[in-house]
């Protein structure tokens, strides 16, 4: 099966985003390296496998590239390189939130990049030190919270040859009482430190959680730490709007490239109350030229944005109030705004790219309380906006898979669309959790093509030839637009690891696909004509 993807340059690349947000970054001269931790946060993952949201990383100490990028299961709280050895201790651990503590003490080879653990049991490891007689000295957590969150237990253990130190060699029954103090479990410094180390290049990014391709090829980005920031063609970064709270989410560019909608997340803190004020409820028209704000409009409640490709815009509170629709002209004029049937539908917005007309998904439908897509038809010389329902968001009443809206692309007579797919089993092990993907005639809403899989979906788009599917796991499959058959699948990696994407866009005229990821990086792909 061809490759038929390649990453031409990573906008937002920088040392150490590998691991996101950092705990710990510890230099090891003697063997050329840094061994950095932290974590990437939560992606939702619907499917099979698992989310491992924290990651080491070990970098060349001169070129700051990634030499190794393991995932953890527990965040680390201790970092030690041996002091000869191309060795390093690493203990991890947490609260389980319940009753216990549990984690790892993990053994890295700095050069091969294999990891042992050392722990014949669970346990959190809050310290580690490598004594002069070749030990390795260690704090351990209780085993449960009746012991203390904030105190453990010394223990230290020899290896005859720490190079080939087996798997649970520790138990941490060994330990000696009594409990001492715990300290802090990161390194409060840690910014500072990756500052210094890469002379003031590394800043703070998060999660890209939307993309925007305008027709003159620059890149729009919506995440966690920005309110919006535009990428020129060249890849240079022309200007960027720091986060006022939690970030954006959605952007919607218009057509003439000039303006794009954005919606946003969470709080931010009133200047003049000191009050929190919901950042959800507002959607701003932002300049591209710039990053200066042109319109203001606030809803009811968090919108769901619903554009189409010759300007029109619906901003659709989701709110389970009976809250009129506004509606946009491509002249961004607001239009008579359009009365909805309160939402009974806890369905994910539908997100239609590349539309001829005004589409989203609630329920209830005309003779069911399933989901159901509709079209809004903006006002013109018919008369005024209407609301019309085209079918329900399940293609097959009788199958037991049950489908959530998701991304979204329509065509010539065809909607395509993809989400998070269930799948009822004879008990709950044999039930099936992943991802959706249907063509669909929009005359009726029968599906010509379904796709089914266990891996999780971050994002969908493509044209009348190729359809590219995004997945949590890093893999793009590309599926052929009429019969829905994989045509190719491409593992994304970024320096040589894999990551994480959680959002796409495409641009057909550019053979272009871009691809944001959870550690703040966007990958610029160009794909065959």
């Amino acid at each position: 099966m061809p490759d038929e993807l390649t990453v031409r340059r990573i906008l937002g690349d920088q040392p150490f985003a590998e691991i996101g947000r950092p705990a710990w970054a510890v230099t090891d001269t003697r063997h050329g390296c840094v061994i950095a931790a932290g974590d990437l946060g939560y992606v939702r993952w619907r499917g099979s496998g698992r989310w491992l949201s924290h990651r080491i990383g070990v970098y060349e100490a001169d070129t700051l590239l990634p030499r190794h990028v393991i995932a953890s299961r527990h965040s680390v709280c201790a970092i030690e390189p041996h002091p000869e050895l191309p060795l390093v201790a690493i203990g991890t651990g947490r609260y389980d939130g319940s009753w216990d503590f549990e984690g790892q003490l993990l053994l890295l080879h700095l050069e091969t990049g294999q990891v042992t653990d050392l722990l014949s049991k669970s346990r959190q490891v809050r310290h580690l030190r490598w004594l002069e007689d070749g030990r390795l000295a260690m704090l351990l957590s209780p085993e449960d919270k009746d012991g203390g969150f904030h105190k453990g237990f010394e223990l230290a253990v020899a290896a005859d040859d720490w190079l080939s130190a087996p798997a649970g060699l520790v138990d941490p029954r060994d330990a000696r009482h009594p409990m001492v103090e715990s300290g802090l479990l990161h390194d409060p410094q840690v910014e500072d430190v990756l500052a210094r180390l890469t002379e003031g290049r590394w800043r703070r990014r998060g999660e890209v959680r939307d993309l925007a391709v305008p027709a003159d090829g620059r890149v729009l980005a919506t995440g966690r730490h920005t309110d919006l920031e535009c990428w020129d063609p060249s890849g240079a970064l022309r200007w960027a709007l720091p986060a006022d709270g939690e970030g954006s989410v959605r952007v919607e560019a218009a057509p003439d490239g000039e303006s794009a909608w954005v919606t946003y997340q969470g709080y931010r803190r009133d200047e003049a109350t000191g009050r929190l004020v919901d950042r959800a409820t507002t959607v701003r028209r932002i300049s591209t030229a710039d990053g200066g704000a042109l319109d203001h409009v606030d809803v009811p409640s968090a919108p769901a944005l619903c554009a189409a490709d010759d300007g029109w815009l619906a901003l659709r509170p989701q709110g389970r109030d009976a809250d009129a629709a506004l509606l946009f002209a491509p002249t961004h004029q607001e239009a008579a705004p359009l009365g909805l049937a309160p939402s009974r539908s806890n369905s994910p917005a539908l997100r239609v790219r590349h539309s001829a007309r005004l589409l989203y998904v609630d329920g209830p439908g005309p003779d069911d309380d399933a989901p159901w897509i509709h079209a809004i038809d903006p006002p013109g010389a018919h008369g005024p906006a209407t609301l019309r329902p085209l079918f329900p968001l399940s293609w097959d009443p009788e199958s037991a898979l049950q489908p959530w809206a998701g991304p979204a692309v329509e065509l010539t007579d065809t909607l395509v669309h993809a989400g998070r797919s269930y799948e009822r089993g004879a008990t709950y092990m044999d039930s099936r959790e992943g991802t959706y993907v249907v063509s669909r005639r929009l005359s009726d809403g029968e599906a010509r093509w379904v796709y089914v899989t266990d891996k999780p979906l971050a994002d969908l788009d493509g044209d009348e030839r190729s359809l590219y599917v995004v997945y949590v796991t890093g893999e793009v499959e590309t599926l052929d637009t009429a019969t829905g058959e994989v045509r190719a699948r491409h593992t994304l990696c970024a320096h040589g690891h894999p990551v994480t994407p959680v959002s796409a866009a495409y641009r057909a005229e550019q053979q272009r696909l871009v691809v944001g990821t959870v550690d703040g990086r966007i990958l610029d792909c160009s794909v065959p004509d």
